[in-house]
């Protein structure tokens, strides 16, 4: 192990998600991907992640496991900031694996916005 790299991640899937899997969760096909492959990739990933200041892989690491924590801090960053573009679709299936673990989040604080055209 070099200097400056971390192996204390928990390796362990029964206590989170890996990066893998959050990422596979998403369809970006279904988010206006442009028929892309399903998934999000780890750019989009790695930005939310580091937006959330969620500590994960220096490279790679798809076995990288993630608490609910982690995942909850991350959902938070993406329904707000600059990720309300992206973000939605990410965050919405990121609370649904949440919800399969019976981990329940309050509801976001973001309100919708608005397809109508300013009043004039």
């Amino acid at each position: 192990m070099r200097r400056g790299q971390n192996s204390s991640s928990t390796n362990n899937p029964t206590a989170g998600w890996t990066k893998q899997e959050l990422m596979a969760a998403v369809d970006v096909s279904e988010s206006g991907g442009g028929g892309r492959r399903p998934g999000l990739s780890p750019k989009t990933f790695d930005l939310i992640r580091k937006a959330a200041r969620v500590k994960g892989p220096s490279h790679g690491g798809l076995t990288w496991v993630f608490s609910a924590d982690d995942v909850a801090a991350m959902i938070r960053c993406a329904e707000g900031g600059r990720f309300t573009e992206r973000g939605e679709p990410v965050a919405q299936a990121w609370r649904k694996l949440l919800s399969e673990r019976g981990v329940e989040l309050a509801p976001s604080n973001r309100r919708a916005r608005s397809t109508a055209p300013p009043p004039e």
